[in-house]
């Protein structure tokens, strides 16, 4: 990292950069509109306070980490910033694709809200049979994503945040799944990973 002074970060300095930081963040906002339209749930809702926990993650994540990219000028990137800045914006897309196509394989029985409902299966097939909840490893993908685009050594470590979310909200989830489910899910619990394959 060069010596740069009171730098900016590339989406604070660029208005292209700017432009497609915006853009791709707005692509990421109607597709999870799209999942609550398409996904609304039933039942009732045992979320607790976890479901806030993950939104506070969310918000560190992507607000923290673009304000602390333009306040903390010493850590901004400016050597190859354009090749960190479209890497990130290509890992921010593969980890929201991963997302969707994890909603699309758990279909109705996929809801922002931990419950289950009547008549509900464990789904263990597609990204299912090795890990029991993808949709988060794709949204922690997606914010790590963005935070390298926001070319600040910084701004990753605020995705801290929303991995301390899920980490409270996974084992919440699995305690209501396995009193809706059963066996059934307490056998696919043994077999499968929580995030990323044979590994976490």
């Amino acid at each position: 990292m060069a010596d740069n002074g009171a730098a900016l970060p590339l989406f604070a300095s660029d208005p292209v950069a700017a432009a497609i930081l915006a853009v791709a963040f707005l692509a990421v906002v109607l597709s999870e509109l799209w999942i609550g339209r398409t996904h609304p749930g039933a039942g009732s809702h045992r979320d607790g306070w976890t479901g806030a926990a993950v939104g506070l993650g969310l918000l560190v994540a992507y607000v923290g980490g673009a304000t602390v990219s333009v306040l903390v000028s010493a850590t901004v990137i400016t050597d190859g910033a354009w090749w960190l800045f479209g890497a990130g914006i290509a890992v921010a897309a593969a980890g929201q694709v991963l997302r969707l196509r994890a909603v699309h394989e758990l279909g109705a029985s996929f809801t922002f809200q931990v419950q289950t409902v009547e008549g509900q299966h464990v789904v263990d097939t597609g990204l299912y049979r090795r890990i029991r909840h993808p949709s988060y490893t794709g949204a922690l993908i997606c914010a790590l994503g963005f935070t390298v685009a926001y070319t600040n050594w910084l701004a990753p470590l605020t995705v801290l945040g929303l991995a301390a979310a899920y980490v409270v909200r996974i084992p919440h989830e699995e305690r209501v799944l396995v009193e809706g489910l059963g066996d059934p899910y307490r056998q696919y619990m043994h077999r499968t990973r929580r995030l990323i394959p044979f590994v976490l």
